[in-house]
C-alpha cells in the first residue's frame, strides 16, 4: 500500500470514534451525579467497559457502587435498556446497548 493509501485508511478507522468521543450526555452527568461516579466511570460501566484503561482495576468497584446508589432492580432496567428515574427525578435511559 502507498502512504495515501495507508492515511485514508488509519482516518477512516479512528473518525468515527472520534465523533463518539464527544462530550458526556446529559444521562452520564445525571448518573455521575447521582452516584458519585465520575463521568468517566459512569460511562465504562454502562458502556464498553474494556476501552478503558482502569477497567481492570476499577470496573467492579464502580459497578458495585452504581448498584448500590440505584438499587438492584433500577441498575437491572437501565442495563437492559429501560428508562429508570433517579431520586432527584430525573429519567435516564441508554438504548444502545
Amino acid at each position: 500500500m502507498n502512504i495515501k493509501t495507508k492515511a485514508c485508511v488509519f482516518l477512516l478507522a479512528v473518525v468515527p470514534g472520534l465523533a463518539l468521543a464527544g462530550p458526556p450526555s446529559t444521562q452520564i452527568r445525571d448518573l455521575s451525579a447521582a452516584t458519585g461516579l465520575t463521568e468517566r466511570q459512569v460511562q465504562m460501566v454502562v458502556g464498553a467497559h474494556t476501552a478503558y484503561a482502569e477497567y481492570l482495576t476499577s470496573y467492579e468497584w464502580a459497578r458495585q457502587r452504581m448498584v448500590k446508589v440505584l438499587g438492584r432492580q433500577r441498575y437491572q432496567d437501565l442495563m437492559a435498556g429501560r428508562a429508570i428515574e433517579l431520586d432527584n427525578g430525573q429519567r435516564v435511559a441508554f438504548n444502545d446497548q
